[in-house]
């Protein structure tokens, strides 16, 4: 052979061997040692759930005495009591009525009434796949909204109560005993369309204050008890991605809270008619038991799991929950130091086994000089946001944050399912986009780039972590895992 044969074939060689050695894998089939901040949180106070309702010999909501309902608490484990009923989807009309009476609530109780799924993963806040009536309460009273929530975690409703998110959040409903009386219609014409009614025999008027801004005196002749009709057309390719429900009644919201003490009679739906002169002996599930709730609010847990395979393949996964609240945490791998100046590959497998509502994480690279602030907002984070507004879910889409606090994010992409195994990958070139560098994320078959803009490399970023990180905006939590990755971890 040639000695310049030689030489570019020695050349050759190296290369490949040092692109190689810039990509770490792991799979997780022992701990990886990864570093830990604040990503398993012992709560300060641990929850006591008393959970105790399903069938009642008393009359507080209807015509004559027995009825269901009793003590219902919000927390992570789903509890239920509910009818088992043939499947419906969105494809079928159905319908239901009846009356509901609430005598005692606490501050941040949550309960759904109405059609659902049974197979619940906990901590979605909301129930998925689910179309019926949402309260939430304070000690005053409640609030109350009528949702369809699909079977991959997108919702659209309406507030029957009067809601402007920040500026007025009445609790109209009472917990005095009063009565109201409901309908509920689901028309699957076109994209579908749900519509549901409210009245009360003995509910006040309010009187409502001139001096209200004017958004807060529409909103209040906008609901009930001034309106008492609404109607909601279901948002395009909803009714595609479909919703399936097997059981009517009551269910319980999925994040730790407060308990509320309610009922309710008279109830109709399909060709069934329930009084409840009798224990009708529904389905139940965690509806009379006590226990104590340590995935509460802001206690994060997440991190290597030894013994899951969520994400596919053995035992052995980096994740867990991840609350939009609390703390700053992450676990992560030490890396780098890398910056913007070079090209940043990751690959893997991802599983989101539940969300709720107002719930986000990040993957990516980071820095782990800011202890008390997440690098979304800190800076120096090029990565990956999960999250997304509920009638979404959650998007699954490139993010960055430069050293100087810039931010960059696109606004939709690739939306990760609950309980669907997806293969990603996330690319930072920083030739492309003109040498301006470019960000691109593919979950599945589908892709979203991200273009840095002028000037945004140059502010650069110290990166010397590659893992999972919180988000601290106030919602609720993200349960996910990973597995079998391969990233940069070395320039």
């Amino acid at each position: 052979m040639k000695p310049h044969h030689l030489l570019l074939l020695c050349t050759a060689l190296f290369s490949s061997q040092s692109f190689a050695a810039e990509l770490k894998t792991e799979s997780f089939d022992r701990d990886p040692g990864w570093e830990g901040h604040n990503n398993h949180i012992v709560p300060k106070q641990v929850l006591k759930v008393t959970q105790d309702f399903g069938f009642s010999p008393t009359n507080i909501a209807g015509k004559a005495a027995g009825e269901i309902g009793g003590r219902i608490q919000r927390s992570t484990t789903p509890a239920s009591y509910a009818a088992e009923i043939p499947v419906k989807t969105l494809d079928d009309a159905f319908s239901a009525s009846g009356s509901f009476a609430i005598t005692k609530s606490e501050g941040g109780a949550g309960v759904f009434f109405g059609f659902f799924n049974s197979q619940q993963p906990g901590g979605s806040g909301r129930p998925i796949g689910s179309l019926g009536l949402d309260f939430d309460f304070e000690g005053k009273g409640g609030r109350l909204a009528t949702r369809l929530i699909t079977n991959t975690n997108k919702s659209c409703g309406t507030f029957i109560t009067p809601y402007l998110p920040g500026k007025y959040r009445t609790t109209p409903i009472k917990n005095d005993g009063t009565r109201y009386h409901w309908t509920l219609s689901y028309d699957p014409s076109g994209d579908g369309r749900f519509t549901f009614t409210l009245r009360s025999d003995n509910h006040p008027m309010p009187v409502i204050d001139p001096a209200l801004p004017a958004a807060s005196l529409a909103e209040e002749r906008a609901r009930f008890p001034t309106t008492s009709t609404f109607t909601v057309d279901l948002t395009p390719g909803f009714k595609k991605e479909g919703a399936t429900f097997d059981r009517f009644g009551i269910q319980n919201m999925m994040k730790s809270g407060g308990s509320v003490t309610m009922y309710f009679d008279d109830v109709v739906f399909g060709t069934r008619d329930e009084s409840f002169t009798k224990d009708p002996g529904w389905a139940a599930v965690g509806n009379r038991t006590t226990y104590e709730d340590r995935e509460v609010v802001g206690a994060h847990d997440f991190g290597f799991s030894p013994t899951t395979n969520h994400a596919g393949g053995k035992p052995g996964e980096v994740g867990g929950g991840l609350w939009r609240s609390g703390e700053y945490g992450y676990y992560a791998d030490r890396v780098g130091p890398l910056n913007l100046e070079q090209r940043l590959e990751a690959r893997g497998k991802a599983k989101l086994v539940t969300a709720g509502p107002d719930s986000d994480m990040h993957i990516g690279w980071f820095s782990s000089a800011t202890k008390d602030k997440s690098p979304d907002e800190a800076g120096n984070f090029i990565g990956i946001h999960v999250g997304g507004p509920t009638r979404i879910g959650h998007y699954f889409i490139p993010q960055l944050a430069t050293a100087d606090g810039a931010k960059g994010k696109v606004d939709q992409g690739p939306i990760i399912t609950p309980g669907k195994l997806y293969d990603w990958s996330l690319v930072y070139d920083p030739a492309a986009n003109n040498g301006n560098g470019e960000l691109r994320v593919t979950l599945g078959t589908e892709s979203a780039t991200l273009p840095l803009k002028p000037g945004q490399k140059k502010q650069g970023a110290t990166l010397d972590r590659f893992g999972l990180f919180t988000s601290q905006a106030g919602g609720q939590m993200v349960k996910i895992f990973l597995d079998d990755l391969r990233y940069t971890a070395a320039p």
